[in-house]
């Protein structure tokens, strides 16, 4: 767990670290990123990796992985991106909508089981730099169940 800690820590003071080296964003700039997030939900708080792949114009997969206490999490969404950005084109908002799919993998869900569960997403992109993007979710379960918890989601993403 450790480990995991440390590789997130290491990715977000380098996005940080980007964020100063960057001209503001622009419309026109790759819709995909990858980087460090932390997830808050069910009596946890969770480091982990997110991701965003631009699939069209206003379609991305958002694949990521997850460490609670034992066992792992993983997934994707799909969802509908709304792009936003003010007249001079210096700062862009990326409200988003969609579905998602959860594997919990051995302990992580609380039961000893492994789980697959559905669920809806909604969040939003902020793109700071041409390589910096910090993103906030939230992701409510379509079934209910001990395992089955709303969770919020932070990150900070290199984008390219």
């Amino acid at each position: 767990m450790k480990k995991q800690i440390v590789i997130a820590l290491a990715l977000l003071c380098s996005s940080v670290a980007t964020f100063g080296m960057s001209k503001p964003a622009t419309a026109q700039l790759s819709k995909s990123s990858i980087g460090p997030s932390v997830e808050f939900g069910g009596g946890q708080t969770v480091f982990g990796v997110d991701s965003k792949f631009g699939i069209s114009d206003n379609l991305s997969l958002r694949p990521f992985v997850y460490f609670p206490n034992s066992g792992t999490k993983f997934g994707t969404a799909l969802t509908y991106d709304i792009t936003l950005s003010n007249n001079a084109k210096t700062l862009q908002i990326t409200p988003f909508v969609g579905g998602s799919v959860d594997f919990n993998t051995g302990n992580s869900n609380g039961n000893g089981n492994s789980a697959t569960s559905f669920g809806l997403v909604g969040g939003v992109d902020l793109d700071l730099t041409d390589s910096l993007r910090l993103k906030g979710a939230v992701s409510v379960p379509l079934s209910n169940g001990q395992d089955r918890t709303t969770n919020i989601t932070v990150g900070a993403g290199l984008r390219f």
